[in-house]
């Protein structure tokens, strides 16, 4: 088998991954010091796949949130480049997908980053041995000093109970299947953008949804963005099970934002699109919603992802030869600089504890490199002969 050593080991290539192994070239890290394995054959692939699956044509997160650590950078290199106005949305400047993509791949190449990247590669297991992490995947061993699991949530879809072989979650759909009639389940931001790519395509589609559209500009209100709107979400510390309810309460599902809203709720007007509020149930062969049996045989659920429980994936051997710590709800205890031992640490949902309501988002990635780089890089620097 063969054998890589490395100072860094970032764990995964989408918008976290990405933002933490750019970061760390900002800040001073050295290509040399540092590796990234994805499950994937390029970087961001999971993120194009399922962004282009509902044709999503701009984020929900605002211009300064990107995979760089410098907030203007996405700006400047719009500017560089003489992107038009049109690539900002709003007063928040929410960057078209192209825009910050190609963000994302410039900055990428520009660090040389491809020549550290291993990709088409499925990490197996994560130990310790002495000093050093020992991480297998199905390629190969690597021996790294610290390891960043930057692994997302995105593979770990949520279908109803109702859903049979014919029900398919969005990120998960096979567009041969498509049919002229399509019912979409879900009211979110995914849902949404799925409705108006539908009809685009000259199909009509019966949304279903438990409650009437909700708008909210961003996953949660845009004050636990930082650190003012936070006080009292840090103030609960250790206490983790107050902390989860927090984020539940705060967090906004089956939300979207206004121009999004406006559009499907036009299309709703001019019946491109029937919408039904109410529970849909499963009686036999057909789906009923409020007792009406909903037309078309394509089901596309938009109904969420979440994150593998932490004991299920490649972290489990790790977590029974350390005895980690685990909250409550079973995710990693993770401490300010989001490690949970020395010189391992995650971001992402595992990392929600401690950022707060947006730790999933783009800016949960920013913030991830805030938090887990300067002491990371000090470290590399005082060992470095």
């Amino acid at each position: 088998m063969n054998v890589e050593n490395t100072s860094l080991l970032i764990i995964g290539a989408g918008v976290h991954g990405m933002t933490l192994a750019i970061s760390y070239m900002e800040q001073g890290g050295q290509l040399e010091d540092v590796l990234i394995v994805d499950r994937h054959t390029d970087p961001l692939a999971n993120w194009k796949q399922q962004t282009s699956s509902i044709s999503m044509s701009h984020l929900r997160s605002t211009r300064v949130h990107h995979v760089s650590s410098n907030p203007h950078a996405l700006k400047q290199f719009a500017s560089r480049y003489a992107y038009r106005s049109n690539h900002f949305k709003d007063t928040f400047g929410r960057p078209s997908l192209e825009l910050f993509n190609d963000h994302a791949e410039s900055s990428w190449e520009a660090y040389r980053l491809e020549e550290r990247f291993l990709g088409n590669e499925r990490v197996m297991t994560l130990r310790k041995d002495g000093a050093h992490y020992h991480v297998r995947t199905d390629r190969r061993l690597i021996v790294a000093d610290s390891v960043i699991v930057a692994i997302g949530q995105s593979a770990n879809v949520v279908l109803p109970e109702w859903a049979d072989e014919r029900c398919r979650h969005v990120f998960m759909k096979d567009s041969s299947d498509e049919s002229d009639e399509v019912i979409v389940v879900g009211g979110g931001i995914t849902a949404l953008h799925y409705v108006v790519k539908r009809v685009n395509q000259g199909h009509h589609v019966t949304l279903v949804t438990r409650r009437p559209l909700e708008v909210s500009q961003f996953d949660a209100d845009r004050q636990f963005m930082g650190p003012k709107g936070l006080v009292d979400f840090h103030r609960l510390k250790q206490d983790w099970t107050t902390k989860r309810s927090f984020i539940a309460r705060e967090r906004k599902p089956g939300s979207a934002p206004n121009d999004l809203v406006l559009k499907v709720k036009r299309l709703i007007q001019t019946n491109a699109v029937t919408h039904l509020i109410g529970e849909a149930e499963r009686d036999s062969d057909s789906l009923f919603v409020n007792s009406e049996k909903l037309a078309g045989q394509e089901v596309v659920c938009c109904t969420g992802i979440r994150p593998h429980p932490v004991k299920e994936t490649f972290l489990q051997p790790l977590i029974d030869q350390l005895h980690l710590p685990l909250t409550p709800c079973g995710t990693p205890a993770l401490n300010e600089r989001l490690e949970w031992t020395p010189g391992l640490y995650l971001t992402g949902a595992y990392a929600d504890l401690i950022i707060g309501p947006f730790a999933r988002a783009v800016y949960g990635g920013q913030e991830a490199a805030r938090r887990i780089l300067p002491q990371l890089l000090s470290t590399q620097k005082s060992v470095r002969p």
